[in-house]
């Protein structure tokens, strides 16, 4: 009949005899074998416990790492769709502004047009003259080439005004009608009935508004 005698056992270690008696020149290599077998245990147990929990702090910090990652992917993806909605906002606002400005152009000039329809034809268009010498440089001569009905009232207008520093003869133009006038000197010849006035000074808005345009876009990030 065998026997198997058991001396030390634990989940990782187990230390059997098959001799029901041990004898006293084994005793000490016995003990000294269990006491080594419960090291061991011990170291194992160690071992596995600190592979568990280099295992658990590896799952955390990739955990963390996943988060922060997901949370800068979803922070770049955020700002990129807010960016492209200030760039669509802003291009919205200029043709907003675009549209505004050029109405505002339109209503200007029909508010003048109504405006000087109620006064004197002849005061208007000795002022719109007035205001076309100033760009005759250098100071000379000149001939306003009127319609024949306001030839006699606008030279008496502009002999009434202080400041016009030039000879001014006024003629008749039978091509001329209305608030229409025409300042011709030896620099040139010049437009400067109302519509004429009116059309530079919408071409000066226009021409305003595209630099500031050109000039936003070159600021702008790509």
């Amino acid at each position: 009949m065998s026997f198997l005698l058991t001396l030390h056992r634990d989940a990782e270690l187990a230390l059997s005899t098959t001799e029901p008696v041990v004898s006293a020149e084994q005793l000490t290599a016995l003990q000294d074998a269990l006491e080594l077998a419960a090291r061991l245990s011990e170291l194992l147990a160690s071992q596995q416990q600190r592979l568990a929990k280099a295992e658990s702090q590896a799952r955390e910090r990739g955990e963390q790492q996943g988060h922060a990652a997901g949370a800068a992917a979803a922070r770049e993806e955020s700002a990129a769709a807010l960016a492209g909605a200030l760039a669509d906002l802003t291009q919205t606002q200029l043709a907003q502004r675009d549209e505004l400005r050029q109405a505002l152009v339109t209503l200007a000039a029909a508010m003048v047009r109504s405006i000087t329809a109620e006064l004197a034809p002849a005061a208007v268009l000795a002022a719109l003259a007035s205001r076309a010498f100033e760009h005759v440089i250098p100071p000379q001569a000149v001939r306003l080439r009127l319609p024949l009905d306001m030839v006699e009232p606008v030279r008496a207008q502009l002999a009434g005004r202080d400041g016009i520093a030039m000879p001014v003869q006024c003629i008749a133009d039978p091509d001329l009608h209305g608030l229409q006038c025409v300042v011709e000197s030896a620099a040139g010849v010049l437009l400067a009935g109302l519509d004429d006035v009116l059309a530079r000074t919408t071409q000066s808005l226009e021409t305003h508004r595209r630099a500031s345009l050109d000039e936003y876009a070159q600021e702008s990030p790509p």
